[in-house]
Parts: C-alpha cells; sequence; structure tokens
C-alpha cells in the first residue's frame, strides 16, 4: 500500500459507518471467501468476549477492505499459510510486551487496529494474557491477509 495515504484508517472509517445490516452481509461473504480465516476466527470465539472477538472479525473486514482501496484485493489466505503465520506469529508473541506492538511485521496498522479493540470492545490492557493473547490473533490476521496480498501482487507482476 501507498504510504502517503492511510487506508486503513480510512477503512476503519467507513466500515464503523455502515449499518449493521452492511457489515454482516460483508462478513457473510468474506467467510465464504476466506474459509480457513473466518474458520480461525469461529474456532478461537470462545477464547475472547463477544466484543472482542466482533473487533477481530471486523478487523478482517476493515484490512481487506482497506487493500480493496489501494487496487490489491486479497485472495483466500490457504490453510497451510495460515497455520504458518499462526505459529510464526505466537513464537515471536512468547516474549514480548503486550503494551508494545514491537513483535508486530507492521505496527501501524496493529496499532491503529489495536486501539480500535480498547475503545470499541473494552480490551482490557491491565490485564497481560488477555492482551497478549488478543495482540497474537490481531497480528496472525494482519499478516495472514498482508502476506496474501503481496503474494497476489507478485503473481500479477509475474503475467504482466
Amino acid at each position: 500500500m501507498r504510504k502517503n495515504h492511510d487506508y486503513v484508517a480510512e477503512s476503519i472509517s467507513e466500515y464503523m459507518a455502515m449499518e449493521p445490516t452492511e457489515q454482516g452481509a460483508l462478513v457473510a461473504r468474506v467467510m465464504e471467501d476466506q474459509p480457513y480465516l473466518m474458520g480461525f476466527l469461529t474456532d478461537i470465539a470462545d477464547e475472547f468476549s463477544d466484543d472482542q472477538h466482533e473487533i477481530l472479525v471486523d478487523s478482517v473486514m476493515i484490512l481487506l477492505n482497506a487493500f480493496v482501496s489501494a487496487g490489491m484485493p486479497v485472495s483466500s489466505v490457504p490453510g497451510p499459510a495460515l497455520h504458518e503465520v499462526i505459529e510464526e506469529r505466537t513464537e515471536a508473541y512468547q516474549n514480548a510486551d503486550p503494551l508494545l506492538p514491537e513483535a508486530s511485521d507492521n505496527p501501524k496498522v496493529f496499532q491503529d487496529l489495536r486501539n480500535l479493540a480498547i475503545v470499541k470492545a473494552d480490551l482490557n490492557v491491565d490485564d497481560p494474557l488477555a492482551l497478549s493473547n488478543y495482540n497474537v490473533v490481531l497480528d496472525i490476521l494482519i499478516t495472514a491477509i498482508e502476506r496474501m496480498a503481496d503474494y497476489d501482487q507478485q503473481q500479477k507482476k509475474t503475467k504482466e
């Protein structure tokens, strides 16, 4: 994505301004388009409050919309690629400070989306374990989507 345009901030604003029915329709479409990513979120739903889980789902919608706005649609994240990201990001966060986005490959996007969770889902920054768990999942989502977008762009350039 171009650095001079904040597609993520714009996507957050646009998504939060949508009617609940529009958001629901988008989630339903993404559940079909991203079965492994959304399946991962479904599998871990019990580990988070309803509000926190909803913001994780919203984060996927926001990220995908940001890439589409930047002219970089993201194809489906394959299961093996997601599994690789889960292992890598989990390991990266084992010794990370839960208050800092230092372990993230994209700290600005991570911070923007985590701040959204703090405001909208009452993410408790005073509970290091809960915050760390949230951080890992959020970074898994960001990394998986970004890598798929990068892969898609490389494939597009190869075909040209």
